[in-house]
């Protein structure tokens, strides 16, 4: 609480939360070493863990608790489970089967990927979805301003 109890906003913490998702998958995009996988990866999780808990602070502080859970749903069930099946399973499928060279593969399956091209172009597609997010937030936090200035007095 020390940062809000100095007068940061909590959607603030959304849009530093969709930085690190933009350096987490930058990283991942470019990365050729171990290190930085494990570098992207942590950066990842820190961003989506701060990302959903925030959501029910922010949406019971600016719309109210009653509405909390009249919302929960739709914020945290139906955008999760949209986003997870957009991205993990038609972006990303549709990136790797785009860049498996049958004459390339090891055992001559045909369905695998090898190289960095495999998902390279799905973190590309997050990045920019993610800078969506740094935007917004931020466009959040100027509109919810009264909401978090009445909070301080």
């Amino acid at each position: 609480r020390c940062c809000i109890d100095q007068g940061v906003p909590r959607p603030f913490f959304f849009a530093a939360a969709s930085i690190a998702a933009v350096l987490a998958h930058t990283i991942l995009a470019v990365a050729t070493e171990e290190v930085s996988f494990v570098i992207g990866v942590t950066l990842s999780g820190v961003a989506f863990g701060m990302a959903w808990p925030l959501m029910v602070l922010c949406v019971g502080e600016i719309f109210g608790t009653a509405h909390v859970g009249a919302n929960y749903m739709f914020y945290d069930g139906f955008t999760s489970a949209a986003g997870t099946f957009l991205l993990s399973k038609v972006v990303a499928q549709q990136v790797y089967e785009e860049h498996i060279d049958p004459h390339s593969s090891q055992n001559g399956d045909g369905v695998t990927c090898y190289g960095q091209g495999c998902f390279r172009q799905t973190h590309v597609i997050i990045v920019i979805l993610s800078m969506t997010c740094v935007m917004t937030s931020l466009l959040m936090q100027y509109k919810t301003r009264d909401v978090y200035n009445k909070s301080e007095r």
